[in-house]
């Protein structure tokens, strides 16, 4: 069921709004970012994300995927949502979400949601990583 979601950083400097559906799934990737961050994320059309507050408050971080923008806030560190320009594998560009961000999240809901394991590490996004229990 797709649901509205408002969700923030930490210190709530940056704030937005997102439209989810977690029967859809989630997402865990084993790259280098993602797995150092444990980012649990939802990935969105850039239609169904809203930035509401904060664009002056973001920082941003550049790794080596050159399409995935990283940013976060500047006074609590907090790391949101990335901006991924270039589809690794959706055949658009998308939003990912932490989900861990959401304000009222339904944890049960988030739980029970199907989760695909990405192996961003190996740049295959089209296949699971061999190991994905530290995600």
């Amino acid at each position: 069921m797709l649901r509205t979601y408002r969700g923030s950083c930490h210190c709530q400097s940056v704030r937005f709004e997102v439209r989810v559906d977690f029967s859809k799934g989630t997402v865990k990737c084993n790259c280098s970012f993602c797995s150092r961050l444990r980012f649990w994320l939802v990935q969105v059309r850039l239609e169904e994300f809203r930035l509401l507050s904060g664009e002056s408050a973001l920082s941003q971080y550049q790794g080596k995927n050159p399409v995935a923008r990283h940013p976060f806030c500047k006074r609590c560190g907090v790391h949101a949502f990335d901006r991924v320009d270039m589809p690794n594998g959706t055949g658009y560009p998308y939003i990912n979400v932490n989900m861990m961000c959401l304000d009222e999240l339904d944890l049960e809901e988030a739980l029970n949601a199907p989760v695909a394991y990405q192996n961003g590490l190996a740049n295959d996004w089209s296949n699971p990583p061999p190991e994905s229990r530290h995600l």
